[in-house]
């Protein structure tokens, strides 16, 4: 029982994000560091998902290339993310996290109390929160397709 709620504590964890970017637009840093919450959403998610080519980034956070390329931009400067050019095709072109990066998203502070978080999900019956997960899931999907649609 411990490992599930392990795994889905880390769902919504990924999961929540994604909401807020998607009806929450702040450019303001988060408070003690360095980076906006869209950075932080990008520094989180490469660290989920691996290397991801800015095509791929703007698709899973609902914004235009030409934002998440202003966004990758400012992360590269600040040594987040380096650009790694793919070896099979050199025009296709991967966002990677630096070590850098991988600590600032490691360290950088949770959008929820993972503490609370589980110990609420604890009190939900399997059936609630794998609800949860799938209301969650359908929230950020329709937000994409909304997003899209404005495209």
């Amino acid at each position: 029982m411990t490992n599930d709620l392990d795994v889905l504590t880390a769902d919504i964890g990924r999961l929540y994000p994604a909401v807020y970017l998607r009806f929450h637009v702040s450019k303001q840093r988060l408070a003690g560091t360095d980076i906006t919450s869209r950075m932080l959403w990008a520094l989180q998610h490469l660290a989920s998902v691996g290397p991801s080519t800015l095509g791929e980034l703007a698709h899973a956070s609902g914004v235009k290339k030409s934002t998440m390329t202003e966004l990758i931009d400012r992360l590269e400067a600040k040594g987040y993310v380096a650009r790694i050019r793919d070896e099979r095709d050199a025009r296709r072109v991967f966002v990677g996290l630096t070590p850098s990066g991988e600590r600032r998203a490691r360290r950088a502070p949770s959008v929820l109390a993972d503490d609370a978080l589980r110990a609420a999900l604890a009190r939900m019956t399997v059936d609630e929160r794998a609800a949860l997960v799938r209301g969650l899931r359908a929230l950020v999907r329709a937000g994409e397709e909304i997003a899209h649609d404005q495209m």
